[in-house]
């Protein structure tokens, strides 16, 4: 599985292009290991601290915001 990701300062774009969404609403835990929809996926770096970001899953958007602990929260663009 390939896992994109782009971070510029506080904000991040990650994506996932063979992973489905697997709800409109969804936490996720992020850092050297991604770990969304109950799947793990070990990353070849660390995940930076950000606060905000976009999440496609399956070519589907999510907003995403972050705490300090790295547990972030995604909802549905529509």
């Amino acid at each position: 599985m390939i896992i994109k990701v782009v971070q510029v300062r506080d904000v991040a774009i990650i994506k996932v292009e063979e992973l489905q969404p697997c709800a409109d609403v969804l936490t996720f835990k992020a850092g050297r290991e991604l770990e969304i929809c109950g799947m793990r996926y070990e990353l070849s770096d660390d995940l930076g601290e950000f606060k905000r970001g976009l999440l496609i899953l399956g070519g589907v958007p999510f907003f995403v915001e972050c705490n300090e602990e790295r547990l972030c929260i995604a909802a549905r663009a529509k």
